[in-house]
């Protein structure tokens, strides 16, 4: 049966993120071997990945190789990073190219944006998202699941992608949360 994964921030043929997030590589072609093995030893050929954003580095030739090597059927939001050229030339690659997406999962409101997006103490609504890398979120209904994001790091270890059932596993303990949260509000009011 296929499945459903998030992930983040792979920069793929970056050599500066090897030191600015100090990634467990030598050189950038270990980096992508890794992760590409990691990717596709998780994915299968039918399954659905929400990718959102700082996917690949450098021209057609570099998207070309990593592309062509990574199983499933990938939805990209654009990152600051991803180069708005080589994304046209490879739209027919992904299952879609969106700024942000939108999705409704068991009454809860997902926003995959790259960006964090601070929605309030909304308790069926959250950002999953990228863009922070080893940070932590601001609030508990952002969740980041960039490869090496602490939850990322935490939940399912470096560079592996979040399964939905994961996800949304954590969306139920951070709604706890969120109705904790403005449950004490109200009483300081």
């Amino acid at each position: 049966m296929p499945q459903t994964w998030y992930t983040s921030d792979t920069h793929f043929c970056h050599n500066n993120i090897l030191k600015h997030e100090n990634r467990p590589y030598a050189t950038v072609e270990e980096m992508n071997e890794s992760l590409i093995e990691i990717w596709n030893k998780t994915v299968s050929n039918n399954d659905t990945i929400y990718h959102l954003g700082d996917f690949v580095f450098g021209g057609s030739t570099k998207w070309e190789s990593i592309l062509s090597r990574l199983k499933g059927n990938i939805h990209l939001v654009v990152g600051n990073h991803d180069d708005k050229k080589m994304i046209k030339k490879f739209t027919d690659k992904f299952a879609s190219v969106e700024d942000m997406i939108t999705k409704k999962i068991d009454k809860q409101h997902l926003f995959l944006f790259h960006y964090p997006i601070e929605i309030g103490l909304t308790p069926n609504a959250y950002s999953i998202h990228g863009h922070i890398h080893g940070r932590e979120s601001n609030y508990v209904n952002q969740i980041n699941v960039g490869v090496d994001s602490p939850f990322t790091k935490g939940a399912v270890g470096f560079g592996n992608l979040i399964p939905e059932e994961l996800l949304l596993s954590e969306l139920k303990i951070r709604k706890e949360l969120v109705m904790e949260l403005r449950s004490n509000k109200g009483e300081n009011m």
